[in-house]
Parts: structure tokens; sequence; C-alpha cells
């Protein structure tokens, strides 16, 4: 078997058992699912299992790892080229894997995510900016670093608390709280670039015009 073929069957395996994973998921806690109920499911050996995982917990980090791929493969789709259009992808990519976030909260496992969400997001970032892609956490600036924990526990915060609560707002309502907020923090600082040519903010509070985007 080449390269190839390997990578193939590996991938296919990991999706066989992480599929499984979740599936039990939806009937019992994750605490009280066994390794061999999530081999029968996938109809696996048990043998294979321990081929690429030491426990129930590395697999399911490499469900929340499969997650935040798909997370940075949508940042490439479409045009993001604006914070407004950033923010609506983000928040819609949550909307879309609602499900995935309920299994763990109903499991007593989204703090099992959060122990892992900041680096995860830097893979993201990493990907959305391959020139970055050798750097680790700690490789960039102090500013650069904790610009974004900023950002992300800002985007994380709304997203987490949006889902805790049903996803009452829609993702477009979403990404204009994040635009109005940073609108009226430029009524904080009137040295700001913008105010400086434009001696105006660029929206009012809490209401976007799509075509004046930033």
């Amino acid at each position: 078997m080449n390269g190839h073929s390997r990578q193939k069957t590996r991938n296919q395996i990991e999706e066989w058992m992480m599929s499984a994973l979740l599936l039990l998921m939806k009937e019992k806690p994750f605490r009280e699912i066994k390794i061999t109920e999530v081999v029968d499911r996938a109809q696996l050996a048990r043998c294979t299992f321990y081929r690429y995982y030491k426990s129930k917990e590395e697999l399911l980090m490499r469900c929340c790892e499969s997650i935040f791929e798909e997370l940075a493969a949508s940042m490439f789709m479409g045009d993001h080229h604006t914070f407004y259009r950033t923010a609506l992808a983000y928040f819609s990519f949550w909307l879309e894997h609602r499900e995935f976030f309920d299994l763990l909260q109903e499991s007593n496992m989204l703090y099992f995510f959060m122990q892992s969400h900041d680096e995860l997001m830097f893979r993201v970032a990493k990907e959305v900016k391959p020139e970055n892609a050798e750097k680790g956490g700690f490789d960039f600036s102090p500013k650069v670093r904790y610009h974004f924990f900023f950002g992300m526990g800002g985007f994380w915060g709304m997203a987490n608390r949006w889902l805790l609560h049903g996803c009452k707002e829609s993702p477009e309502e979403l990404a204009q709280y994040v635009v109005a907020y940073l609108v009226e923090s430029y009524e904080l600082e009137p040295g700001c670039q913008y105010y400086d040519k434009h001696k105006a903010y660029p929206y009012a509070p809490c209401y976007i015009r799509l075509e004046n985007e930033f």
C-alpha cells in the first residue's frame, strides 16, 4: 500500500471512529461510553482504536480538531475581506455546527473543548495566513498574541452565550453587534484614522450600512 492509500485508509478509520463516538454521545453521557462500544459501532477491532488513540478523550479531541479544520476551510470560502463578513462567517459556522456544541454541553464536556480552544484557534489562524504556518503561539509579538486572544475571547464569548441560549438572534445580527461595538469604541477615541479623514464615524451605532463595511 503506497503512502497516499495509507493516509486515505487512516482518514476513513478516523472518520468511522469519530462518527461512532458522536452517535453514542447522542445516546448516553460521554463518561459512560466504553471504547468497546465505539469500536463495535464503527465495526472495527479494539486494537485498531489503540493504534490511533490512547483514550476516548483523545478521540473526542480529534473530533474538536476536525471541527476547527472545517472552520479554517470555511474562512477561505467566499468574500471575508471585511470585518463584518469575517464575523458573519464565524457565527454562521457555529450555527451550522450547533449539534456538536449541544452534544458537548449535554455530556458536560464543554470544558474539555474550552481547554484547547485557544490552541485550536491558533491553528485556524495559521491556515488562514499560511505565512505564519511555522510559528507557534509565543513566536508572535506580545501585541499580536494579546490582540488575538482579545478578539477570539470576544468572538467565542458571544458564540458560546448565543448557542447556550438557543441561537435566538441570526448570525447577521451578531455580526452587526460586533461591528457596532467597534463603532462605539471609535467615539471613545476620536483621533482614529477614519475620523481624521472623514470627520465622521463609519456607521451609526447598532446599524451597519453594508456598502461601507470595514
